[in-house]
């Protein structure tokens, strides 16, 4: 379970987040909906421990985020565009990813690279890779791991068609196992997804 209370933040000034009351279920599904600039990405990096809030307090388990400089546990999360290694090929970059992992003696990265149709790029530079092939490691960085919460933001943008079919059928499995939270400009990506969604809008739900 994710929490948050009150939360609110400001840039410069201006508030970006306008006392947030949002409560994440396990074996749910839940869509953050708005246009970019509206804060959905913000309520993201706050649930990750990624930002700390001006005001307000974010639980996993009823345990605070951020209390002790912590961050989420158990989680696979994509927000934004995580940077690799530049000048590591692909396959170098994910088994870097796969060091890290709490599960690492059980991840077939192979596997990752065939669902999403990498095999061909994999001794290729990171920055010599598309950004749909990019888009495809960040998402297997975040799933490899077995987490039980998922964290993805525009997890669509910039994938082909059959990638799409896959990183859904990835999430919907992922509903079994805890619970995930996705963010989007364009609600037809996920609204055959989610049990709820939630419009974001000028840092607010509404």
């Amino acid at each position: 379970m994710l929490k948050i209370e009150h939360g609110f933040k400001t840039y410069k000034g201006n508030v970006v987040l306008n006392d947030i009351h949002l409560t994440f279920e396990n074996h749910h599904i839940y869509g953050l909906v708005g246009i970019n600039g509206s804060g959905k990405t913000l309520i993201l990096k706050a649930l990750a421990g990624y930002i700390k809030l001006d005001q307000g307090t974010v639980y996993q388990d009823n345990i605070q985020i951020r209390k002790r400089k912590n961050y989420i546990e158990r989680a696979g999360v994509l927000i934004e565009n995580p940077e690799f290694i530049s000048h590591l090929s692909l396959l170098e970059n994910l088994e870097l990813v796969k060091q890290l992992c709490r599960h690492k003696k059980e991840i077939d990265l192979s596997y990752w690279i065939s669902l999403y149709g990498l095999e061909k790029f994999t001794h290729t530079a990171y920055k010599n890779l598309s950004l749909g092939t990019k888009k495809k490691m960040a998402l297997i960085q975040a799933f490899i791991d077995s987490p039980e919460i998922l964290i993805l933001d525009e997890p669509m943008n910039a994938l082909d068609e059959k990638s799409v079919a896959v990183t859904q059928d990835l999430i919907l499995k992922q509903k079994q196992k805890g619970l995930v939270v996705l963010s989007s400009h364009l609600a037809s990506d996920i609204d055959n997804l989610c049990d709820v969604v939630y419009r974001i809008q000028e840092g607010k739900v509404v």
